[in-house]
């Protein structure tokens, strides 16, 4: 059914389908109100590598070290460390040891799309606080966590790449987007069931008077008199012709005619006698 198709179903259904806008409404609302509301906090991370370079001789007097500005030092190598970071702390078992085991609160960690030295941070979680300690932990994790694969490959300290706080964690928002996405979903699958209810409940109305109306008539039948028995019409009585009176005019209709089964027979008058023959006097 087409689109005013389906409005005019909805304007001569409008007792249906009124109760069960509004009852779209207050679930929709429900709705609002029951789903928590998440808020996101992000930090950054930098990567850095040393001074001196990943090259390290006891040998070497510090005075001899050539030394460089380690923001000039950013190669694939700390991209590779970031990589690897990223990894770590996209661990179940890291996850839970840092938002703590059955929280609701999340985070990731990624190279944005930088791909690295920086480190991003972003977490959720159902207040405030939780999502902006949970940066604070992330971020105190991967600096650790940096240093320890450090040390279990044995790279000497002076050669350590280091992570520095870029971005502090920031003060926690709402995510109002998150609410209103289910809500969305929530009365556009409502709205669906209203109008498909509307249709059904048409159908089954429409059905019930075609039937009611079928009865009603088929009982108007039943009280009603039978009709007359046909008769056979009796054949149109035969016209005679009218006699002709003595001036040769027909005789009226209503006249009363006696015997009229016999012949009226007419005997002309008598001839008066030819001069030409001889009389008694003559």
């Amino acid at each position: 059914m087409d689109f005013w198709g389906t409005v005019r179903v909805l304007r001569r259904r409008w007792y249906i389908a009124l109760p069960a806008v509004l009852l779209t409404g207050v679930l929709a609302l429900s709705v609002y109100i029951s789903v928590p509301t998440r808020y996101e906090s992000t930090g950054v991370l930098v990567l850095t590598s040393p001074a001196a370079g990943g090259r390290y001789s006891e040998k070497t007097k510090p005075e001899d070290v050539v030394r460089v500005n380690p923001l000039l030092q950013f190669d694939g190598s700390l991209t590779t460390t970031a990589q690897i970071l990223t990894q770590v702390l996209g661990d179940p078992k890291t996850h839970e040891e840092l938002a703590g085991k059955g929280s609701t609160a999340t985070y990731t960690a990624n190279t944005g799309p930088v791909g690295g030295p920086l480190l991003f941070v972003t977490t959720e979680a159902d207040s405030a606080e939780s999502a902006q300690g949970l940066v604070g932990k992330v971020l105190e994790r991967t600096i650790a966590e940096l240093a320890g694969q450090q040390k279990a490959l044995n790279a000497p300290e002076q050669t350590f790449i280091t992570a520095q706080t870029l971005v502090q964690p920031t003060t926690a928002e709402a995510k109002v987007g998150g609410k209103v996405r289910y809500v969305g979903a929530a009365t556009v699958v409502l709205l669906l069931l209203t109008i498909a209810s509307t249709f059904a409940a048409d159908s089954m109305l429409l059905k019930i008077k075609r039937r009611k109306d079928k009865e009603a008539a088929a009982a108007s039948e039943k009280d009603a008199p039978p009709p007359a028995p046909l008769t056979p019409s009796a054949p149109p009585a035969r016209q005679h012709p009218q006699p002709l009176g003595q001036n040769g005019q027909h005789r009226p209709q209503n006249q009363n005619v006696h015997n009229a089964h016999q012949r009226t027979v007419i005997i002309p008058a008598p001839k008066p006698p030819n001069p030409a023959w001889p009389t008694k006097d003559d």
